[in-house]
């Protein structure tokens, strides 16, 4: 009897050539393959999630990812969300053949599913990695989550990102420095002033981003102000 195995599909909400509009490779040219669905509820969050879409299989993200490259010209390709790890299932069939027709794999994640990261991490290139603050995100803490995702990633190229807003407080950012620190000090850190938009109005104020900074670069070589360039240009 001839054996059938499903092949595994997910809920990817849109594939799309843009502009890079967070951390250390903002502006860069690439096509994101967004998925549907997240893990958390921050008060900041700028995607909001649509509606639930149908299931894709492997074979049609990689058809509109080809369609996307109509030039041929790009070189990266961000996984991204919602929380693309709750599709780890489906990472690693999709990720594998990319790499192989030449493609960087970005993975734009919260941070939170090291076990989920552990799965895929040998198909990534660059983890761009949040940490949560819960004096931002209004949610708990994931301190342990974050550590232990982090000495998973550190074996790529890593990243991390922190949106604070006028709630973020001190001692949340330096529990955030010392986690980063603790691991590798020479980890870049981007701080994302949170942009106002829709019902959110907790932009931070600029002396207290650049005390922030200032307090963060006593423990760690690279700390960058960034704001979301895709918030300010409008860029998709």
């Amino acid at each position: 009897m001839k054996v059938v195995f499903k092949q595994p599909t997910a809920k990817v909400t849109e594939v799309f050539l843009s502009v890079q509009g967070e951390g250390v490779y903002a502006g860069d040219r690439q096509i994101f393959v967004r998925f549907h669905g997240c893990n958390m509820r921050c008060a900041f969050c700028d995607t909001p999630q649509p509606d639930a879409p149908g299931e894709s299989s492997i074979r049609s993200v990689v058809d509109r990812i080809i369609d996307a490259d109509a030039d041929g010209q790009v070189k990266v390709i961000t996984i991204t969300g919602g929380e693309p790890l709750l599709h780890s299932h489906f990472l690693k069939c999709l990720l594998p053949p990319l790499r192989d027709k030449g493609y960087k794999i970005h993975l734009d994640t919260n941070g939170t599913m090291p076990d989920k990261l552990n799965d895929v991490i040998d198909s990534v290139d660059v983890v761009a990695m949040d940490i949560k603050l819960p004096s931002s995100t209004k949610d708990r803490h994931f301190w342990e989550e974050h550590l232990a995702f982090l000495k998973v990633a550190r074996a790529k190229g890593v990243f991390v990102k922190m949106v604070i807003t006028n709630d973020t407080r001190e001692e949340d950012i330096d529990k955030a420095v010392g986690l980063i620190e603790g691991v590798d000090s020479a980890i870049a850190l981007i701080l994302q002033p949170a942009s106002e938009f829709g019902e959110f109005k907790g932009k931070p104020d600029n002396a207290r981003v650049m005390e922030w900074q200032k307090r963060a670069q006593a423990k760690l070589k690279d700390v960058r102000v960034m704001p979301q360039l895709h918030r300010i240009k409008g860029i998709r």
